[in-house]
């Protein structure tokens, strides 16, 4: 999930956001999404110029195929009451293949203006309760270390299990993967 703004604000529930699975029509859109929390929520983390090279194009790209795969990825959109897209989350079966944590939620953002509202937490449930209807009861996510909205997945009961190095924009970052043994202790609410 990403965060641009340390500022504490008041935690509450937004009830004119709509969860919903993702369809072909909305790709333009998560990819907006995508690019643009990129953008505010790792400024300070990563260079300007890799940010600046953010592509729409990509990111529709790669959200097309998750499209294609429905029968192994998922894609959910949190849309607002004017039905415009406000943050998404894509889950399925865990990319390293490992089986502590058999599920994966491979990507969760909200615009910045969005947070802070219970948006995340819907997607995340959305998420948890895909991955139990493929028969997946544990999940990992991975976070870069220095994002501060990996606290977000502390709060939902995660653990930091696992920690490697990844190469963005030509620099090395370390990041957490937040996993969950057992799905049904990740909170409701």
């Amino acid at each position: 999930m990403a965060s641009g703004n340390s500022e504490r604000k008041q935690h509450k529930a937004i009830s004119n956001v709509n969860v919903r699975r993702a369809n072909s029509t909305d790709v333009d859109a998560i990819a907006k999404v995508h690019v643009g929390t990129w953008r505010t929520a790792y400024k300070e983390i990563l260079s300007a110029d890799f940010l600046s090279n953010l592509s729409i194009d990509r990111s529709r790209a790669t959200l097309e195929r998750f499209l294609l795969d429905q029968k192994t990825h998922a894609l959910y959109v949190a849309e607002d009451g004017s039905k415009h897209i406000v943050g998404f989350v894509s889950c399925g079966p865990n990319r390293d293949n490992d089986p502590t944590y058999a599920g994966e939620v491979y990507a969760m953002y909200v615009l910045q203006e969005m947070q802070r509202q219970g948006i995340g937490r819907q997607l995340i449930r959305s998420a948890v309760t895909d991955l139990r209807s493929r028969g997946f009861n544990s999940m990992i996510v991975w976070v870069l270390a220095d994002n501060p909205s990996r606290q977000f997945y502390k709060k939902l009961g995660g653990e930091q299990v696992q920690k490697r190095k990844i190469t963005l924009g030509g620099s090395q970052f370390e990041e957490y993967g937040y996993g969950w043994k057992d799905l049904n202790l990740i909170p409701s609410t």
